[in-house]
């Protein structure tokens, strides 16, 4: 019986594997509420507490919650048999991580790599199969920016905690409680520590509140682009399918081409960027707003934007909105500005374009982003609406985790598997699908800053699994007196670590081949852990 009574369970195999099915479905959707909470909030925060310290947590609620339920209840003996679920959540979701979202980044987000002046090999983006055959293992990859290494940093020094508890374990000490209650202690203090590097340096935030934020700006412009189009005669500025209207595309850039010489000049494109953004509040535009712009519609680098430049890219720039939205678009309301705006800040052409402008290029053409209103939210609704979801997804997790632990564990002892195998395999797809997914879909536009930001989430992820996560679990053991019986886990576990630190160190751009290398780490894990506990005996 677990902790909340009269929710269902079974001793079958059928009955289990629907339970586990149902359970996990419930927890992927509780995981999906925290990660659109949080995305909500990154549009109206700047980064710093809440970025650095909030953020981080949330994300590794969902398997915290299963690793705290493995434990919390029943026997001392019983705790001890379950409490395997919380330390195959805990691997598994780590090695995952790892394995599947690190080599699943690679493969989709492969560009052709080129020699840079120093002959060192860069990715080009967006460019598969335009210099190489997009199937070359060894001329098409990633390319991430220099401060994505940096996060291996954190990662490799916060693994050493798990030897805290394993170095006695390994001497004969299975249930050394001071040993236990250091290891909880200190894997606190890291992720305290950690908490504070990420508010001192919060790149990762920042990159992914310019994310979110890019995507209200690009909406807030096309819907600025209808309104025009509207003034014109045309009730439409494309068609329920997506398609760009040229009459009413040819009518705002002859509004904005003053000199009627049919092209838009710097000064010009100055005004169009005035005329798009009246309607946002507390948005202070700056000479590198206006720069941003012509960089992205001056596609030939001529000086002047044509009528064909200026299409092309608003036709992007609809497209993106389209996909994301399923109303057409339309002129409405005068969108109000729901971000917290800083000098700088970023403009929408800035985030749409291929292949121009790398340095100042952002990631905002997100086609997978949320929409679902054309009229833009005011604060107090983000607000409002952020902390429903982020309340709504912890109390799902924190109500099913329980029975999901009880679901795998009536699933092994059905099946005859170790409890640990089951939860390695099921319960980290279910708490961590959404970041999965998102990461693998944002590494798939294929551009340097997009990599960059998916192995940073990576790393991120499993630094927090080595401290907020592993201090949950030593809060069991140590409470519990439960005994330290995985050794095979943890040496498992740290290898992994190790091994991908070392490769994420070593440099910023990995060669499609590492891709099946890295994958092969997931499986050969699994058969190091039979090893370990079937061949020598350590469990």
């Amino acid at each position: 019986m677990g902790l909340i009574p009269g929710l269902p369970e079974s001793e079958t195999v059928t009955g289990s594997t629907f339970l586990l099915a149902s359970y996990g479905y419930l927890l992927l959707q509780g995981a999906n509420l925290i990660s659109d909470g949080s995305e909500l909030l990154l549009e109206v925060l700047d980064p710093g507490i809440i970025g650095g310290l909030v953020l981080p947590i949330l994300g590794a609620v969902p398997d915290a919650a299963i690793i705290l339920m493995s434990g919390l209840g029943g026997t001392v003996e019983e705790a001890q048999e379950q409490v395997a679920v919380g330390m195959g959540t805990l691997a598994g979701s780590t090695i995952m991580l790892l394995t599947i979202a690190w080599a699943g980044s690679i493969y989709l987000g492969r560009c052709d790599l080129v020699a840079d002046s120093r002959g060192n090999l860069i990715a080009k983006d967006k460019t598969l199969g335009k210099y190489n055959s997009p199937w070359d293992w060894r001329k098409t990859g990633v390319t991430t920016d220099a401060a994505t290494r940096e996060n291996t940093y954190p990662m490799l020094l916060s693994s050493f905690l798990f030897l805290i508890i394993q170095i006695p374990a390994f001497a004969g000490y299975v249930e050394d409680t001071a040993a236990a209650y250091t290891a909880l202690f200190l894997s606190f203090f890291a992720l305290a520590i950690y908490c504070v590097y990420q508010v001192i340096s919060p790149e990762l935030q920042e990159r992914k509140m310019q994310k979110a934020r890019a995507n209200m700006m690009k909406h807030h412009a096309v819907n600025a682009m209808a309104g025009l189009a509207g003034e014109h005669g045309h009730v439409l500025l494309c068609s329920e399918t997506g398609a760009l209207s040229i009459e009413a595309t040819r009518a705002i850039f002859e509004k904005f081409d003053s000199d009627g010489s049919g092209e838009l000049d710097t000064q010009e494109v100055k005004g169009l960027l005035v005329g798009l953004t009246l309607g946002m509040e507390n948005l202070e535009l700056n000479s590198a707003d206006a720069d941003a712009w012509f960089r992205e519609l001056d596609k030939d680098k001529s000086g002047t934007v044509s009528f064909e430049e200026f299409y092309h890219c608003l036709d992007l720039w609809v497209k993106q909105k389209h996909s994301s939205s399923t109303s057409p678009i339309h002129s409405a309301h005068p969108p109000r500005q729901h971000g917290a705006e800083q000098e700088g800040a970023y403009t929408p052409l800035q985030d749409l374009e291929d292949g121009q402008g790398e340095e100042e290029e952002e990631d905002g053409e997100d086609d997978d982003d949320e929409e679902e209103e054309e009229i833009q939210l005011t604060r107090t609704e983000i607000y409002t609406q952020a902390v429903g979801k982020l309340l709504m997804g912890t109390f799902i997790i924190v109500l099913f985790a329980d029975p999901m632990v009880e679901s795998v564990s009536s699933f092994a002892k059905a099946t005859n598997l170790p409890a640990f195998f089951v939860s390695f395999v099921i319960t980290p797809f279910a708490s961590n699908a959404s970041e999965l997914v998102s990461s693998l879909q944002f590494a798939a536009k294929k551009k340097r800053k997009n990599i960059s930001l998916t192995y940073c989430q990576v790393y991120g992820a499993v630094t927090m699994n080595n401290t907020m996560c592993f201090g949950v679990f030593m809060s069991l053991v140590a409470a519990r007196g439960l005994k330290w019986e995985f050794s095979s886990e943890v040496v498992t576990m740290l290898l992994a670590i190790w091994i991908m630190a070392f490769v994420g160190s070593r440099g910023v751009t990995f060669q499609l081949w590492m891709a099946p290398v890295v994958l092969l780490i997931y499986p050969l894990s699994l058969a190091l852990i039979c090893f370990c506990d079937f061949v020598l005996g350590w469990h």
